[in-house]
């Protein structure tokens, strides 16, 4: 809370009410989108216009680390998980080779070459900030 303190004696100053800077705050660390954030606090019974509300988001999200902090988590955890399956099918492609086995050789090394190259490409795009959730996350 240190760090939103100077944000929250700036907007008690303007007037803004105590409880929606706590809202907006919590909905910052919580990362939910700004357009829902300014939605709720431009809304008729926060009393807040959208020039303050659209304010105090910059600042808060800029304290907080970034607007799209939290958003990227599915690029991560899609981007190990192929390349732990990629890396696997790959040694287990060593294994057959190595020892022996009865499995269809190419199959496991198209599959290691697939997964590990897309795990890659996920995780690179996840780390450069190119991968974004989805708004609505059931929608084709």
């Amino acid at each position: 809370m240190k760090k939103f303190e100077s944000i929250i004696e700036k907007y008690q100053e303007r007037g803004v009410r105590i409880d929606n800077i706590e809202y907006a705050i919590e909905s910052v660390k919580h990362g939910a989108k700004r357009d829902h954030i300014l939605e709720n606090l431009s809304a008729d019974y926060r009393g807040m216009n959208l020039t303050d509300a659209n304010g105090l988001l910059n600042e808060l999200f800029a304290a907080n680390g970034g607007e799209f902090k939290k958003e990227n988590r599915g690029g991560y955890l899609y981007g190990i998980f192929c390349l732990m399956l990629g890396l696997s099918l790959g040694y287990y492609f060593y294994y057959v080779f190595t020892y022996g086995g009865r499995i269809r050789p190419i199959t496991v090394l198209g599959g290691a070459i697939a997964f590990t190259f897309l795990g890659l490409v996920l995780t690179t795009k996840a780390l450069l900030g190119k991968y974004r959730d989805s708004d609505e996350p059931f929608k084709d």
